[in-house]
């Protein structure tokens, strides 16, 4: 699969876009998630979160069926009650916050 060129992107439950330098400030303080991969793990969004990818490479495929290239400075927010799958390319390094769905960035 090749990589999504634009950085937007956007479906109903999932948003990527590049991180703005007030997002990244933003983000600062989140709590720090990092993955080296190989192997692909599976993980269900139970409730809306948003992460900055601060540094790395990773595919997530949805159970919508979503493909969703993810890379260094993107802002992803994923809308709840959705599985995928991590395939981390370049180890990862995320900055995440689990939110309701009045609050975010």
């Amino acid at each position: 699969m090749t990589a999504q060129s634009d950085r937007n992107f956007s479906t109903d439950r999932i948003r990527r876009e590049g991180a703005s330098q007030e997002t990244k400030r933003q983000t600062a303080s989140w709590t720090t998630w990092e993955a080296v991969g190989p192997e692909p793990f599976e993980i269900h969004y139970d409730r809306p979160v948003s992460f900055f990818v601060a540094g790395g490479r990773a595919w997530i495929d949805f159970s919508d069926g979503t493909k969703l290239d993810i890379q260094s400075d993107d802002f992803v927010t994923i809308t709840p009650d959705i599985r995928g799958v991590w395939n981390v390319i370049e180890p990862i390094t995320n900055l995440y916050m689990y939110h309701d769905t009045k609050s975010g960035i």
